[in-house]
């Protein structure tokens, strides 16, 4: 359902049609230009077309805008604002063909993805999941370890573990940050396939030796599948990989196999190749699937990260109707209004 406010303007003037097509859990504030706003909870492909018809500025973090989508729709768009930091939702092609502005809000959620990684981690490590279960069923404390165990062998301590992260922008610079700090051998991975420069580890000895394998890169056509079958199939039988970078990072497919044959020790996913996750689009929902911790897409949410994003999100379109463009991901320097 969608909710509407108005700003007036100056009889005559130009009135911008904002439209939030998803990610409303908190109010954008209003910028200082002319405007209307229309906010939607969510929206279906099918619906995409009607509510751009008039809108100026489209915001959106989880409705997939493809190039057919925006080649046809909004006649009258001019700029795509991603609510969050990734744009992979966007097609950048068709922005582009259409000299559309694509800006996006960097930098919010680092520590807050980070903190939720491995918090997955110490779940998936000790099977919280598993162990609260078992209390509140009443199981007898003496049965504990051999109704709850996780692995063959007993979880490692941090001193213990070696951390891999595969993708060392600024998510990987945090993780190995933190993980450092709690007492963990990291290794940084090298690019698929190419040499290890200085302080890095080839992508393949990452996958092999880590005992924790943490994806913080993005999604594009080098990282799609990045890891599949063969890759799973080189790591250690106890590794935990944990996924906060992108869906289709991992072959899902593939992991929900390596899972259930027990040929890695666990994993956490926050995010997923097909949003929002369903059991019909996404083979990892099967709750058959051995110590496997999913999570809505969530990593980013803290009361820091919301309050940033939404400002930049507003100062984003501020400086894009002032003609000078903040956080541009693809179009013009001095774009009309």
């Amino acid at each position: 359902m969608a909710t509407q406010g108005v700003q007036n303007a100056e009889a005559g003037g130009f009135v911008h049609h904002i439209v939030v097509l998803d990610g409303t859990s908190a109010t954008i504030p209003p910028p200082s230009f002319p405007h209307t706003i229309t906010r939607y909870r969510s929206t279906s492909a099918s619906e995409i077309a009607s509510r751009l018809q008039d809108a100026t500025i489209v915001i959106g973090t989880g409705t997939r805008l493809s190039y057919d989508t925006l080649k046809t729709c909004g006649p009258k768009l001019q700029l795509c604002a991603s609510l969050g930091v990734g744009v992979d939702n966007f097609d950048l092609e068709a922005i582009r063909e259409r000299g559309l502005t694509l800006v996006h809000v960097p930098a919010q959620n680092t520590q807050t993805v980070v903190e939720h990684a491995f918090a997955l981690l110490g779940a998936v490590k000790r099977n919280l999941m598993g162990l609260h279960g078992f209390v509140v069923g009443g199981g007898k404390w003496v049965d504990a370890i051999a109704a709850v165990a996780q692995f063959a062998r007993p979880p490692k301590t941090n001193s213990q573990e070696i951390l891999g992260v595969i993708g060392y922008g600024a998510l990987g610079q945090r993780t190995e940050k933190m993980a450092k700090a709690l007492g963990m051998q990291v290794l940084i991975a090298e690019r698929k396939g190419a040499p290890a420069r200085e302080g890095r580890s080839t992508f393949e000895d990452v996958l092999s030796q880590s005992t924790v394998v943490i994806l913080t890169c993005p999604l594009s056509p080098s990282t799609r599948n990045m890891i599949d079958a063969a890759e799973l199939r080189t790591m250690r039988e106890d590794v935990i990989i944990v996924n906060v970078g992108r869906g289709g990072i991992i072959n899902e497919l593939a992991l929900a196999d390596a899972l259930r044959e027990h040929r890695i020790g666990g994993a956490a996913v926050d995010v997923f190749e097909t949003e929002p996750a369903t059991p019909e689009n996404c083979p990892l929902l099967d709750p058959s699937i051995p110590n496997l911790l999913l999570s809505p897409h969530l990593a980013w949410y803290s009361s820091g990260t919301l309050k940033g994003t939404l400002e930049v999100t507003c100062k984003n379109m501020e400086a894009f109707v002032a003609g000078k463009p903040q956080n541009v991901i693809v179009g013009p320097s001095s774009p009309s209004s």
